[in-house]
């Protein structure tokens, strides 16, 4: 059990105080699948479709947010 609890807790601490790019509110194209190429490509992320240009702004104003809080 306590081993279990270290685990959980070393899983955390190992990343410091910036999580990963992974660990981000919003959506990823890494993570989406691809329903149609062209311009804009159009991605299906959790149920919700999105274009390539919606993901990027997503992205850049999550960083934006991330940047604020240091």
């Amino acid at each position: 059990m306590v081993g279990a609890f270290a685990c959980l807790l070393a899983g955390c601490a190992a990343y410091g105080p910036n999580p990963p790019a992974s660990a981000a509110s919003g959506p990823l194209v890494q993570n989406c699948g691809v329903i149609q190429t062209g311009t804009p490509s159009r991605f299906v992320c959790n149920g919700k479709v999105y274009t390539s240009y919606q993901l990027a702004k997503l992205r850049e104003d999550e960083a934006k947010r991330s940047a604020a809080l240091r």
